[in-house]
């Protein structure tokens, strides 16, 4: 185990300086000159003199190795650079969203958990029955309906008409409910598939037959012996839909007005203000990195078959 674990961080490192490599680059060659934009952000009326200073001051005239090594090292302390835009530091701006995203996506995957493990076991309780078929509507109606439809129609149903919530904003446990349903619906979707098919699968294996033979009703083999069973293959997808949550905390924190960093991310390609592109990549890459890992390590946990194919090699 504690090889299988070191060997995925050091996969995780390689993926990681690839991933800074990318992003420098997309700064690197980005179109136009740097220090006339950060030099124009100080003094609209900047000189040749002001440009050749500020040129010096971010280290535009070091060899590309030396400026990327200097990235790098104020990366990994949180200094991210100058915003083009608004002249203020990224790194600021990303530690005071982050706890706004991360409310967001960290919300949204409770939602999607208890959502698609209820619709999915509820489905599978009463299989090819009525609950099944709802089942499978609400899992077709959430996995075809895009996120900002979604959004507006929570926010005219609940906001608008009945007034539980509020339309916007990031102010208490209210106003992060229709955010959290807004960003769950497709994953909860996808996820309760994941459980329904999976749990059939599980219901025709041999144990099930014993279980049955001895008396044990459909609920409690379902609960015991065939949910641990999908655990694996539904760990494996809630990661991947954890990780997509983030592209659609794009769509989702703009429409509720939420100030993320998914919202900074798209400020910046906006405005095409690389430095905040570039940090916010950065951060999205490492996350999806990390998520990787933890996931790899639970499934690992999970799944005896995976340990004992370990231990054999």
């Amino acid at each position: 185990m504690f090889f299988f674990i070191a060997k995925r961080a050091r996969n995780a490192l390689v993926l990681l300086f690839l991933a800074s490599v990318l992003c420098f680059s997309l700064v690197v060659s980005a179109p136009g000159n740097v220090a006339i934009l950060i030099a124009e952000l100080r003094t609209p009326t900047a000189t040749k003199a002001d440009i050749a200073k500020v040129a010096e001051e971010i280290g535009l005239n070091k060899p590309l190795l030396i400026r990327y090594t200097d990235w790098l090292g104020n990366a990994a302390h949180g200094n991210f650079g100058i915003s083009y835009k608004t002249g203020e530091d990224v790194g600021n701006a990303l530690r005071s969203r982050l706890s706004v995203t991360a409310t967001l996506v960290a919300g949204g995957a409770v939602v999607a958990l208890v959502l698609s493990l209820l619709i999915g076991f509820l489905g599978a309780l009463w299989a090819h029955r009525m609950p099944d078929h709802i089942a499978r509507g609400l899992a077709l109606f959430g996995a075809s309906t895009p996120s900002f439809f979604v959004g507006a129609l929570l926010v005219y149903a609940f906001s608008v008409s009945f007034k539980i919530f509020p339309t916007f904003g990031y102010d208490g446990f209210r106003s992060f409910i229709l955010p959290w349903l807004t960003i769950a619906m497709l994953p909860a979707a996808v996820l309760s598939r994941v459980v329904r098919v999976g749990l059939e699968e599980a219901m025709a294996r041999p144990f099930v037959l014993t279980a049955m033979s001895k008396g044990f009703k459909r609920e409690r083999i379902l609960m015991r012996d065939a949910l641990p069973n999908i655990a694996p293959t539904y760990l494996n997808a809630l990661g991947t839909q954890i990780g997509l949550m983030v592209v659609g905390a794009v769509v989702v924190e703009p429409l509720f007005a939420w100030q993320g960093v998914a919202e900074l991310f798209l400020t910046g390609v906006r405005f095409r203000d690389f430095m905040v592109v570039q940090a916010c990549l950065l951060i999205f890459i490492t996350f999806f990195i990390i998520l990787n890992v933890i996931v790899d390590v639970l499934m690992m946990l999970t799944d005896p078959r995976m340990r004992r194919q370990r231990s054999g090699s």
